[in-house]
């Protein structure tokens, strides 16, 4: 197994790791919103999930708009998917830090994707029941 460390004999690696790190900071708030809608970008570019989301998701939320739901039920819906994006994006980031940095197939390394996958599941669980408590008697009361 790969490990790295920092040694205390190096003059001043310490400082280079700390300087490189800053150069990574985002100056401003804009800087940081730039940055975040890249990361939404490659995401939607190279993760399958965010694209069937987006198609799921906007079924429910056009099904929503026709049946004329409340402005509370649409928050509580766009608040969940959020959440589900979110989650989703913390998923694919820790995804793809364990395959780079630690490649070999482990039981920690499965245990850590399962887990964030799951967080996802759960949220998205929270999303279509709620969508269902919403939508349901709608349509049933439609086609009577």
């Amino acid at each position: 197994m790969k490990t790295t460390t920092i040694s205390k004999n190096i003059p001043g690696t310490l400082a280079k790791a700390k300087s490189e790190s800053s150069s990574m900071k985002n100056r401003n708030i804009f800087q940081s919103m730039r940055c975040a809608f890249q990361g939404m970008q490659a995401a939607w570019r190279k993760e399958r999930n965010f694209r069937e989301y987006t198609a799921i998701y906007a079924v429910f939320f056009s099904a929503g708009l026709l049946l004329g739901i409340s402005a509370v039920e649409f928050l509580i819906g766009f608040a969940l998917v959020c959440g589900v994006f979110a989650a989703e994006y913390l998923n694919t980031a820790l995804e793809r830090l364990i395959d780079s940095r630690f490649p070999e197939i482990s039981a920690d390394n499965k245990f850590i994707k399962d887990t964030a996958a799951a967080g996802v599941f759960i949220l998205s669980i929270a999303f279509f029941v709620s969508q269902a408590i919403i939508l349901i008697p709608r349509l049933i009361e439609l086609l009577k």
